[in-house]
């Protein structure tokens, strides 16, 4: 039976309350309504989140101007080119090594994990960067909760959870996955975000004492996938358009 007593907000809960806020945040930012890339108040709610909780992932934010970006039409472009095509795919699976089973049953243990805290993903793979994003948000949050209200049953429930999709999931591809962004120009906008979450999740492992299970044949960034004149034309047949040229 779970220990219930009155429990005030500790410095502990309020950390673990800001690293959620900080894993929705850069979740809505790396995903794909561009609107947030240019909000104010997102971004400042993000700085004071990382200032919070981690030094490295909030000096990510440090040099900001949103006045230098594209439209928001070339925004959402660059982001169908980039990430939605698979040039740069945001997923776990396309960020590591095929085994002999495939990445079924990749995908199904980190279901897995969603389903255990009542939450799926409808219309996408669950190994999107912003489903795992929200997902660290959910179970931070969780444990955040149980902590201030004296059940440590569940503050141990949700901790064993991030600490396992740390070190098997979100934690071993992550940073291969931020470096991709960061080496390829036109996703300079969401570099800075890719990096925090990136970092963000290094801090957190470090400080669950986790090691994450890392792929050492973690994909190369264009393996498998069509070159830019098909990524275009492909992104063309799709929108009825062309994309926005930069």
């Amino acid at each position: 039976m779970a220990a219930i007593a009155t429990a005030p907000v500790t410095g502990e809960s309020h950390l673990l309350r800001a690293r959620s806020a900080a894993y929705a945040l850069l979740a809505r930012l790396l995903g794909p309504d561009q609107s947030g890339l240019t909000d104010a108040a997102t971004i400042a709610t993000l700085r004071k989140a990382l200032d919070a909780t981690d030094a490295l992932a909030a000096a990510r934010l440090g040099e900001l101007d949103a006045s230098t970006l594209p439209s928001q039409e070339q925004l959402a472009g660059r982001w169908v080119r980039w990430f939605d095509l698979g040039r740069v795919a945001p997923y776990e699976g396309s960020n590591v090594a095929t085994t002999v089973g495939g990445i079924t049953p990749r995908l199904a243990d980190v279901a897995g994990f969603y389903r255990a805290f009542g939450v799926t993903v409808i219309g996408d793979r669950p190994d999107h960067v912003v489903a795992q994003l929200e997902f660290l948000a959910l179970a931070v949050l969780a444990q955040a909760e149980a902590i201030e209200r004296g059940d440590l049953e569940h503050a141990q429930i949700a901790a064993s959870a991030v600490r396992s999709f740390l070190r098997d999931h979100i934690g071993g591809w992550i940073d291969a996955w931020a470096a991709r962004v960061g080496a390829i120009d036109e996703l300079a906008p969401w570099f800075p975000y890719a990096a925090a979450a990136a970092d963000l999740v290094r801090s957190e492992a470090a400080n669950r004492n986790v090691i994450p299970v890392r792929d050492g044949a973690a994909l190369p960034a264009d393996a498998g996938l069509a070159d830019d004149e098909d990524a275009v034309f492909d992104c063309q047949s799709d929108e009825g358009d062309p994309p926005p040229a930069d």
